[in-house]
């Protein structure tokens, strides 16, 4: 994999990559900073809510939209289906929809030269079964592009990403994950 070396301008997130960043504060830096698409199945029903130290507070993702901030991309079924037909049964059931949308759009090529920026091991691997690694992004590494520092756990680091797609890599050679043709 190839080092990253300009940032990005547009980036497809998931649903824990919108969550992390409204918990760290973060999110209305990523919206000025970044064209932030956000699969409709992520903003209907996936990132509703954030945690704080003392409630739930909700994230507004509708409103951001109607706003302007982000956009909202949806694929059809066709495009569901043209994803579901590369991975094996047992694979896709370790996809969250959103994350499975987002995989679908990137297929279809609803979002040209977007990033996918997701911290789920599962969607990382399919990215590189699917020949697309050089699509993808950490969250580690798309603060850095911005100059933002944080601390973050594990599955948002680039380590954790590189070690992903290196395991996708595998997979996709191998075989495992894949329908049978």
């Amino acid at each position: 994999m190839t080092a990253r070396t300009t940032r990005p301008r547009c980036v497809l997130l998931d649903a824990n990559v919108v969550i992390k960043a409204h918990e760290l504060g973060i999110w209305s830096q990523l919206t000025e900073r970044y064209e932030l698409l956000l699969p409709g199945i992520v903003i209907s029903d996936e990132a509703r809510y954030f945690k704080t130290t003392k409630r739930h507070k909700a994230i507004r993702l509708q409103e951001a939209v109607i706003k302007g901030q982000i956009s909202q991309l949806s694929a059809t079924a066709d495009e569901f289906a043209q994803l579901y037909s590369v991975f094996a049964s047992w694979f896709l059931e370790t996809l969250d929809s959103g994350e499975a949308e987002a995989l679908a759009l990137l297929k279809a090529n609803k979002a040209p030269g977007a990033y996918f920026c997701t911290s789920d091991a599962p969607a990382i691997r399919a990215l590189a079964m699917m020949t697309m690694s050089e699509q993808g992004i950490s969250m580690e590494m798309l603060l850095t592009k911005i100059g933002l520092q944080r601390n973050l756990e594990r599955q948002y680091t680039e380590d954790f990403f590189r070690d992903n797609i290196r395991q996708g890599q595998i997979a996709r050679i191998t075989g495992e994950g894949l329908a049978v043709a």
